[in-house]
């Protein structure tokens, strides 16, 4: 392959390999966590943690993610995005195994904290590859891509809850998924694009450079407004991610069954990631928004208040069926939001995104300690669902009033 950068000219044959190289990256990266969430209690009782211990273990992914998300731009400036994604998938499939023979919870944190930070490096190289591979197609695939990451979250949930269900170990069980998610991504490099396209140039009109800058410095109303529905609206998503076992587990003595929660809301969050799209076109932004946040709503009262796994598992499909979309239009609300860039913006709403993945599992594992997990889901869920939906709202208003050149993602 060559190492000279692709042109809008490329031949359909490679941009189509690197788009297929994206899509299974993104499958990949999805399946890596997901394949150890369902069996969670499992790895809290063999470290002999409670739910508030495991609640501060589990802060390591939403340290590092911080962490990542400072040192990203500098390493994928030195690195380019090919050798990063290759690196960080490496290193990711390598080390989530490692969680299932971490012999105290101290190591385990600071193994979930590297993994956390390398995780932010995937997210950011994969969705670089995509957006490339996307302008050498001409056609739109990002929504796929992040359809194919939901499969593959959806597809690793299911084997770790089989796994867990025919009492496969859990070291072979995670050993054998990252040998498999290893092979994969070494399979798959090769179709990777060499060379990064080319930053716009600043602009070096007198008077101009410095402005940018100090509107990233001084963040307004609708940046801090972004920032705060990040936090809201992962809150929502890790709850049920990675908690779902603890809830059937604790509270509805699933036993073998308690990945299902896991699975059956990565089910329906695949589902309206692959409709949302069309949804969106036929009833707007605004219905759309408000259906998912009665849906989520939904979710939450029904699982907090299900009587048996059935109706819990059921109450976690609403839950991730309305949550499917809040996340796309999240970001396309921090692209947009005028007088500044569509980096500023969805770089707040990143920091909140990790900030909120760290206070969520510290504050479900707290109050479940306190009380139990269906208090936890309700009272973190509901202010959450608050938080996200005023915040959300702001952030939709300022970018309504902008003008439509800053409205638009630069």
């Amino acid at each position: 392959m060559s190492d000279a950068p692709p042109t809008a000219g490329a031949p359909a044959p490679r941009a189509t390999h690197a788009a297929l190289a994206a899509a299974t990256l993104f499958f990949v990266n999805g399946a890596t966590f997901s394949n150890w969430l369902p069996r969670i209690t499992e790895i809290r009782d063999q470290l002999g943690l409670g739910n508030a211990g495991l609640g501060v273990t589990l802060l390591g992914g939403g340290l590092g993610g911080i962490i990542g998300a400072v040192a990203v731009g500098r390493l994928s400036e030195r690195l380019g995005s090919a050798r990063l994604l290759t690196i960080a998938a490496v290193t990711l499939s390598v080390g989530m195994p490692l969680i299932a023979f971490a012999p105290h919870a101290a190591l385990l944190l600071v193994l979930l904290t590297v993994l956390g930070a390398f995780d932010v490096f995937n997210d950011v190289a994969m969705n670089a590859q995509g957006v490339m591979a996307q302008e050498q197609l001409d056609r739109p695939i990002m929504n796929r891509l992040h359809g194919m990451w939901s499969l593959g979250f959806t597809g690793g949930a299911l084997v770790g809850s089989l796994a867990r269900a025919t009492e496969i170990p859990i070291e072979v069980h995670l050993v054998t998924v990252g040998a498999l998610l290893l092979a994969t991504t070494l399979v798959v490099r090769r179709w990777f694009i060499p060379v990064d396209a080319p930053h716009e140039p600043a602009a070096t009109a007198a008077g101009t450079d410095d402005a940018p800058t100090r509107r990233r410095l001084r963040p307004d109303g609708p940046m801090i407004a972004m920032a705060l529905a990040a936090i809201g609206a992962i809150a929502l998503e890790v709850a049920p991610a990675d908690w779902a076992a603890v809830l059937l587990t604790d509270e509805f003595d699933a036993g073998r069954l308690a990945g299902l929660g896991t699975v059956a809301c990565a089910g329906a969050m695949l589902v309206g990631r692959l409709s949302g799209d069309h949804v969106l076109e036929r009833v707007g932004e605004t219905r759309l928004m408000n259906g998912a946040m009665w849906l989520v709503g939904a979710g939450l009262v029904v699982t907090v208040l299900a009587p048996a796994t059935p109706m819990a598992v059921v109450g976690l499909m609403l839950w991730g069926l309305g949550l499917s979309v809040v996340f796309p239009q999240l970001y396309a609300t921090a692209a947009r939001l005028p007088g500044t860039s569509a980096g500023a913006g969805l770089g707040w709403m990143l920091l909140g995104q990790r900030f909120g993945s760290m206070l969520t599992a510290v504050s479900i594992g707290a109050v479940s300690q306190w009380q139990d997990v269906r208090i936890a889901f309700a009272v973190v869920g509901g202010v959450a669902l608050v938080l996200m939906a005023g915040a959300l709202h702001r952030g939709r208003q300022a970018v309504a009033s902008g003008p439509l050149a800053e409205a638009t993602p630069r």
